[in-house]
């Protein structure tokens, strides 16, 4: 067992590590804190009333200035109220415009409170039977006015019933939480407790759009508060095609209002660059030409992704917070608990910062948090590995790229509902 003194030095070389790399962790942010009030206060307003029309928040703020602290900050918060928390990066890997991939990412990162493994195996096995939040989300499955694939009322049923076949009820989870179900053994169990299967099926981009709602009343009917998905470095949409950017911010459009379900208990959190708006939504017209390129193509007729895709582009750009800058008295602090953490890591004391220092940190306060960490930390690793070394480390400004790159306008989730079924069988 680790002793306290140990645990201590572990949870401060962790911390020290994170800031280092400029990927928060929970270490770094229990040792920090974050200094966001407004983005706290509106985010803890948000987990209280999370099913209303307007959910979600978007935080906005430079390179460097904490956007990805102030995610994992808010992680923290969300998890002891309750609530299933992922973590999305926004990458070629894991791009916006596809809500398959969007939701696999989600799954795949979910976490349960004070629980390890899969989040969606926790919350599946949670479920009680005959509890009134699970027959009220069952009900809710088998509406037809929810519009849910058949699959979905199918497999809840068919958990319920067979409960001592554990290979086939992790089988069931997986679907729901964006693996493949085959027809023939859904059909062959139902057969087995005299209920029968009746299409149609939805493709694969309307499955998973309809696996967000299912998921997020999922965890309501398991006990749990809700679902928070905490996404970062949205601005990448602005490397997208203008179609790949309409469709992303349809998925915005859809995660944020309650136009597809009043009821769906997922709480949004989009990081954006600042000046997000000014170079792609107004530099590129997109607020103007994305609804009229939806309206013209067939694909989107009579659907209401043209609406989502304005409101998608209205969150971003009117309702957003920007990240507060710390000023000079934040930053002395700041420095103050990252010295002592790195006293701590390293049994090593850093040496103060000379009045120099001080002076140019006054002369630099556009400079991002993030440099000035990592300009502190490699000063003391220099120091302590090379005690008589004299370092001066410099810095350089890091501006995103908004330069379009993406060479395809279609997606692999853009298949036609023969492939998506035979997929599956």
């Amino acid at each position: 067992m680790m002793t306290s003194a140990a645990g201590g030095k572990f949870a401060a070389r962790s911390a020290i590590e994170a800031l280092r790399a400029g990927v928060p962790n929970p270490y770094s942010v229990r040792a920090l804190g974050c200094e966001q009030p407004r983005v706290e206060l509106e985010f803890i307003q948000q987990l209280e009333t999370p099913a209303h029309a307007g959910r979600g928040l978007v935080i906005r703020g430079d390179f460097g200035t904490g956007k990805s602290h102030t995610l994992e900050y808010l992680r923290e918060i969300a998890l002891e109220r309750k609530f299933v928390c992922s973590q999305l990066y926004i990458s070629k890997e894991t791009p916006l415009h596809d809500p398959v991939k969007l939701f696999q990412a989600a799954a795949e990162s979910a976490v349960a409170p004070n629980r390890a493994g899969s989040a969606f195996g926790e919350i599946a096995n949670q479920l009680v039977f005959n509890s009134q939040p699970y027959r009220a989300f069952e009900r809710w499955t088998n509406q037809a006015s929810t519009g849910l694939d058949a699959r979905f009322a199918a497999s809840l049923l068919l958990f319920e019933r067979f409960q001592s076949d554990h290979e086939f009820r992790d089988q069931v989870i997986r679907f729901w939480a964006g693996g493949k179900l085959p027809l023939p053994d859904l059909k062959s169990r139902l057969k087995q407790i005299g209920e029968t299967f009746t299409p149609p099926l939805a493709n694969q981009r309307e499955l998973a759009i309809q696996r967000f709602r299912f998921a997020s009343r999922l965890t309501r009917a398991t006990g749990y508060s809700g679902w928070v998905m905490l996404i970062d470095e949205v601005e990448l949409i602005g490397t997208y095609s203008p179609l790949q950017r309409a469709k992303s911010y349809v998925e915005i459009g859809r995660l944020t209002t309650a136009q597809d379900d009043p009821g769906m208990a997922a709480i949004p959190v989009l990081a954006v660059t600042e000046d997000f708006t000014q170079v792609v939504l107004e530099g590129k017209r997109d607020l103007e030409k994305i609804p009229a390129m939806l309206q013209e193509r067939t694909q989107f007729a009579g659907t209401p992704d043209a609406s989502l895709a304005l409101s998608g582009m209205r969150i971003l750009s009117e309702k957003g917070i920007s990240l507060k800058r710390p000023g000079e008295g934040a930053l002395d602090e700041t420095l103050g608990r990252i010295r002592a953490l790195y006293g701590q890591a390293y049994d090593w004391e850093p040496p103060t910062h000379s009045d120099y220092e001080r002076a140019r940190i006054r002369r630099e306060q556009s400079t991002p948090l993030r440099a000035y960490i990592r300009r502190w930390i490699t000063e003391w690793d220099l120091r302590r590995l090379y005690p008589d070394s004299a370092p001066d480390i410099e810095t350089e400004d890091w501006r995103t790229d908004y330069s379009e790159d993406s060479l395809d306008e279609e997606t692999p989730s853009d298949r036609s509902l023969i492939d998506d079924v035979l997929g599956d069988i």
